[in-house]
């Protein structure tokens, strides 16, 4: 038998809610605050956190164990957060690395703008010529647009006024560099296409398709290699026949599929030799060659470049002496 103590009041009190991170935690037993003090079913929290919790009545225990079944939820609760934050660091990183190719574009940009901001004095000998090059595309497709400013220039006023050979050198050299910047980046198998415009005149331009060149102002321009030619050879009686007396000129006539030159070889004012027959045919051969060669060259990524070759080689004087290019071989009119 118990002694009786003193009688002590309780206060208790029901619809206590218990919330832990936003989260209401509820079970069948609810809990009281009991003269001022919260008293929570134990097994509410347990449970929650993840144990189990069970009444050893021989020895008037309470016993908390790890609970696995719960432990096993958890666990596939926080590979399911990794799974989702791998996602989102892998679709960070794919903008991340789209926002570095575009800074990649814009510093070939900046590069070619330095590479040539001077050049236009190496190219079109006129210093005052501006040039501004743009990059735009991803990387399968890079197309330029070069603007070419001539309110400063020396010698020229448009775009037309410059040789197509000297235009065609230009934007070759832009696109060698271009492949040259582009080279070990994500660009670097990108197909190349651009244009080169007059800044003031928009409609005066040069096209490139990715293997040949267009201009706008003109459909042909064997005019433009045959001036190349002239002057590429315009020393050619000394260089190949050791006679700078010898006075040379080259003509061209043709279209896409077969161009035809003539050249003029006139020995007025020639040292060593009085007409064709003189020169030795190995010397001839060799500077046909040279001629040969020198237009494959110029007219490689233009509308001519599968045209078919032939020619003929004359005495500016003696119209019976000649030599006849056609096939891949020569023929001499005297032999």
């Amino acid at each position: 038998v118990y002694a009786v103590s003193s009688a002590k009041t309780i206060k208790a009190y029901q619809g206590i809610k218990i919330v832990y991170n936003g989260q209401e935690l509820t079970d069948s037993t609810q809990p009281y605050v009991i003269n001022n003090t919260t008293f929570v079913p134990l097994r509410i929290l347990m449970n929650y956190f993840g144990k189990a919790v069970t009444w050893d009545a021989v020895n008037s225990r309470v016993l908390i164990t790890d609970d696995s079944s719960s432990l096993k939820e958890q666990l596939a609760q926080k590979d399911a957060q990794i799974k989702t934050l791998q996602s989102q660091i892998t679709q960070l990183n794919s903008k991340i690395s789209n926002l570095e190719d575009d800074n990649d574009l814009s510093d070939i940009e900046d590069t070619l703008n330095n590479y040539f901001e001077d050049r236009a004095d190496d190219y079109f000998d006129d210093a005052g010529i501006d040039v501004i090059i743009s990059l735009d595309g991803d990387e399968d497709d890079i197309t330029y647009l070069i603007k070419l400013d001539f309110d400063d220039a020396d010698d020229y006023n448009y775009l037309t006024d410059i040789s197509q050979t000297d235009l065609k050198t230009f934007l070759n050299a832009v696109k060698s560099k271009i492949n040259s910047e582009i080279e070990d980046t994500d660009y670097e198998d990108a197909d190349l296409t651009g244009k080169m415009v007059d800044d003031n005149y928009s409609s005066y331009y040069v096209k490139y398709n990715g293997s040949s060149y267009t201009f706008s102002w003109d459909n042909t321009d064997l005019s433009d290699i045959e001036d190349t030619l002239s002057d590429y050879f315009e020393d050619a009686g000394y260089n190949y026949f050791d006679d700078d007396g010898i006075d040379v000129t080259i003509s061209l006539d043709g279209d896409e599929d077969d161009i035809e030159y003539t050249i003029e070889l006139g020995f007025d004012d020639a040292d060593d030799y009085s007409d064709l027959t003189d020169v030795s045919e190995t010397d001839l051969k060799s500077f046909l060659n040279a001629v040969k060669s020198k237009i494959n060259s110029e007219i490689e990524d233009t509308e001519y470049e599968d045209a078919s070759i032939s020619g003929e080689l004359k005495d500016n004087d003696t119209s019976s002496y000649y030599v006849e290019y056609s096939n891949g071989s020569y023929s001499f009119s005297w032999d």
